[in-house]
């Protein structure tokens, strides 16, 4: 009994091996397909994978073209085959194909057309080319990137900011801040186009426009200390410290782990006459940075205030 047991659980076994062999091939068939794949000068592509579909079991198999460029799908079985050719570079192609139960259709001729250059590719290349030039000081060159950028993706906004950096290298500041208005029209809320369209202002000794632009930046919204505090430090270069003082605030405020917001205000105070206001900052900026450059420079006017780290 044992023995007819084990017999027929191992003619079930298989039987159903057969049967998933039989639907796992459901494909196959005495049928043949085959041809060649070129790219768009005629020359054969190795390596296109040629992925043939039977529509009729939902299943298929693939093959890969070889040196000449050709491909053999064999014993495969008649009906309408979809087949997809790929390779990368390439643009992918699906054809549609009816066959014959035992037909071997004459070879089919595919063409693939190169793909076109990614444009984040194309853009990264020509913006690092670009910057090798800028620190070359080959400015001219480096428009001439950014120009050609412009030209050929006009959707992106960022080229303009770019090329007008390219007028402030030369100190061409009237250029440069058409170039920047021109820019600041498609990105009119962009604090750093406003930035730098204030530093260049003042560059070429409009300062009264730099004032106004200034005062229109939502300071709230800015996401780097130094950005902020460059604000204050052309303040002070202008010799307005009441003005460069409510930056400096607003960096202490924004950024109170950012170090150099204390000192900066903490001088700005001594420039005012508020000594006071100014000893507890420098000795802020002595605890948070005490091996900073600047630090000997503020331990010594906490000395003449009086004071310490």
């Amino acid at each position: 009994m044992k023995s007819a047991f084990k017999v027929a659980t191992m003619l079930a076994a298989a039987l159903l091996l057969a049967a998933s062999s039989v639907q796992a091939q459901a494909w196959r068939g005495t049928a043949r397909l085959a041809g060649k794949v070129v790219d768009d000068s005629g020359a054969p592509l190795q390596g296109v994978a040629v992925k043939l579909f039977f529509v009729g079991a939902q299943e298929g198999t693939t093959v890969t073209t070889n040196k000449k460029g050709e491909w053999a799908a064999n014993g495969i079985k008649g009906g309408q085959w979809q087949i997809d050719f790929t390779k990368d570079g390439y643009l992918a192609r699906k054809i549609s194909v009816d066959l014959g139960v035992e037909e071997h259709k004459p070879p089919i001729d595919t063409t693939l057309q190169k793909a076109p250059p990614n444009p984040n590719d194309v853009i990264h290349d020509q913006l690092v080319k670009a910057a090798g030039l800028m620190h070359d000081e080959k400015y001219a060159d480096a428009r001439k990137i950014y120009e050609d950028l412009k030209t050929q993706y006009p959707q992106v906004h960022q080229f303009l900011p770019l090329i007008a950096r390219t007028y402030v290298a030369e100190k061409n500041y009237p250029k440069a801040i058409e170039t920047l208005q021109e820019a600041l029209k498609n990105e009119p809320d962009s604090n750093d186009l406003k930035m730098l369209l204030a530093d260049t202002y003042q560059k070429n000794g409009q300062q009264a426009e730099s004032d106004q632009l200034l005062s229109t930046i939502d300071t709230t919204q800015i996401k780097d200390p130094a950005t902020l505090l460059n604000l204050g430090i052309a303040q002070l270069n202008d010799k307005k410290p009441e003005q460069a003082l409510t930056y400096f605030d607003k960096t202490v405020k924004q950024f109170p782990d950012y170090a150099d917001g204390y000192y900066y205000r903490g001088l700005t105070q001594l420039q005012l006459g508020h000594n006071d206001q100014a000893k507890p900052d420098l000795e802020k900026f002595v605890q948070m940075a005490p091996n900073a450059p600047e630090a000997d420079t503020a331990k010594k006017l906490l000395a003449q205030l009086g004071g310490g780290a």
